[in-house]
């Protein structure tokens, strides 16, 4: 079992240490549809009706604090800054999004949606976005992460596969010895099914997908031996013994003592689509090392990693002889943004 493995990007703060932020909801993937014309349509799922959450998930490098609690947070729709009267958006947004603070039983910040959004975006994909002020000692910065939210024209009868939270958990295993549990549901033109149905869960691993031949329920339980730091799982759902669809979702281990500092250049990990060669931000280079949550210091001297990058729809955009050979730097190229037309991930795993 290898020592570390990330899949998102860190954001790297002087003497405060490094935090690592993703949005997260334990709904599953959000996403709306819509049939009829532009002018007049009916949209599927029902926000109204499912009001999703979307929570701020922040990982400190500190092994004392493991999951930190913003001081707090901006919200951000399409760029816009959403204003709130009390909890509820006003403005612009007026009804469309609730607050949600930290409390007893969950340690998160979050963004519960309340209405349909699908013509507030134009009829085209939305992104929200969130920015926490976050402080340690005397010092003190900003982490953001954003929430892309797909929609589009729906095709006749289209199925929908999301991986949900089974518990209240959210992803996110923060004590040693914890585990959380991942749900499969599969939706037709919005409308759960619960019959006929079976499923195949993998895990992602240094060479691609492997099929885990026990795991064939509705649900799986992740436990933080299985993973370190950072894992990917992905579910395929059979109807009827026919492929209907697949999600894959992402399990983070704020318990692990190991993390990877990614070492990126460009440092905001970005790929600009009209940069020239000679530009700053045509390829991205990471240059990985394994550090102990907590410290600076490098952990596993000489280290080499396994690269696997993929598009949102778990594509490959990188050869299998690149994604099996152990390197100490890997180059995400220009052509890979290219053919990715959005944003994609790269997973780095630290070799056995």
């Amino acid at each position: 079992m290898s020592k570390a493995s990330v899949s998102r990007t860190i954001k790297f703060i002087a003497k405060a240490g490094t935090y690592t932020a993703v949005i997260m909801c334990p709904d599953g993937d959000i996403y709306q549809e819509w049939e009829g014309t532009q002018a007049e349509h009916s949209v599927s799922p029902d926000f109204s009706k499912t009001t999703p959450i979307l929570y701020f998930v922040c990982m400190s490098s500190r092994v004392t604090e493991g999951i930190t609690t913003p001081d707090g947070m901006t919200y951000y729709f399409n760029g816009t800054k959403i204003e709130f009267s009390g909890d509820t958006s006003s403005g612009t947004y007026a009804g469309y999004f609730k607050k949600v603070s930290p409390s007893e039983n969950q340690p998160y910040y979050g963004l519960q949606i309340l209405k349909n959004i699908a013509d507030l975006a134009g009829l085209a994909n939305a992104t929200i976005k969130m920015v926490a002020n976050v402080s340690y000692l005397t010092q003190s910065d900003q982490i953001q992460a954003e929430y892309p939210i797909p929609i589009q024209k729906a095709t006749g009868s289209s199925y929908r596969v999301t991986i949900t939270a089974g518990d209240n958990k959210s992803f996110v295993i923060t004590e040693k010895g914890g585990s959380c549990i991942l749900k499969a549901k599969a939706y037709q033109s919005g409308t759960e099914l619960t019959k006929e149905l079976t499923y195949q869960w993998e895990k992602m691993g240094a060479s691609g997908w492997d099929v885990l031949t026990d795991q064939t329920s509705q649900t799986l339980t992740v436990s933080g031996n299985d993973i370190d730091t950072y894992g990917e799982y992905r579910v395929t759902v059979y109807r009827a013994g026919a492929e209907i669809g697949k999600d894959i979702q992402g399990v983070m281990d704020a318990s692990d003592p190991y993390e990877i500092d990614v070492n990126p250049t460009p440092k905001d990990e970005t790929i600009v689509e009209d940069a020239t060669e000679n530009d700053t931000h045509y390829n991205l280079v990471y240059e990985p090392h394994v550090v102990k949550r907590g410290s600076t210091v490098v952990a596993v001297p000489n280290a080499s990693f396994y690269f696997v990058v993929k598009d949102a729809a778990g594509t490959y955009l990188n050869s299998e002889t690149s994604r099996t050979t152990a390197a100490t730097k890997f180059t995400v190229t220009h052509a890979m943004a290219m053919q990715a037309s959005g944003d994609f991930s790269i997973t780095i795993t630290v070799k056995d």
